[in-house]
């Protein structure tokens, strides 16, 4: 399957991890280059109509909203601005079931730190993940940007199984990160 991603350049970083990530469902929307507040929107509506078309639930309809909100607003508050470009995003919908893809371009340590607390993530049971979510809405740190994982840790509570990260260098200063999230109907 070949998808074309909407940017005037030639590739994009995501381009191959969107095609095996598509694999042989129904591609809902894919983005790549800066995130604007109005694109956002729109790639929401977008995966609303579907689920709508698709008769898929309302509770799934609410978590997959709620998980995209969580991971398009990450790229758009955490994406570098010289490294807007790189923002990368991805629906498909296959067998009653949605996958999505979100990613962007960020320093090597800030790659190498989301990796790690997303493996932690991934080992906690949804007990662990109430517990913890608790404990961070009480945790002061917390900025107008966010920086406590309250985004990560909705992602993990919300998904119907681990967030898998993929993580490929960019230079020797910045890697590109792709979260990739399942949710089952």
């Amino acid at each position: 399957m070949s998808i074309a991603l909407p940017i005037g350049e030639t590739g994009h970083w995501a381009s191959e991890l969107a095609r095996r990530t598509a694999g042989a469902g129904t591609v809902v929307f894919v983005h790549a280059g800066p995130l604007e507040r109005e694109e956002m929107e729109r790639l929401v509506a977008l995966a609303e109509a579907h689920c709508l078309a698709s008769s898929v639930g309302v509770s799934t309809r609410k978590r997959l909203v709620n998980l995209l909100v969580e991971g398009l607003e990450n790229i758009r508050h955490h994406t570098p601005g010289d490294l807007a470009a790189t923002a990368f995003a991805l629906l498909v919908f296959e067998g009653g079931a949605y996958r999505l893809v979100f990613g962007n371009a960020a320093p090597q340590v800030t790659v190498a730190s989301l990796s790690h607390r997303i493996g932690i993530l991934n080992e906690m049971d949804e007990a662990d993940l109430r517990e913890y979510h608790l404990k961070l809405l009480a945790n002061e740190g917390r900025t107008e940007r966010g920086g406590a994982g309250l985004g990560l840790l909705t992602m993990a509570r919300k998904s119907s199984g681990p967030i898998v990260a993929h993580a490929f260098p960019r230079d020797g200063e910045t890697a590109f990160l792709a979260l990739e999230l399942f949710l089952a109907a």
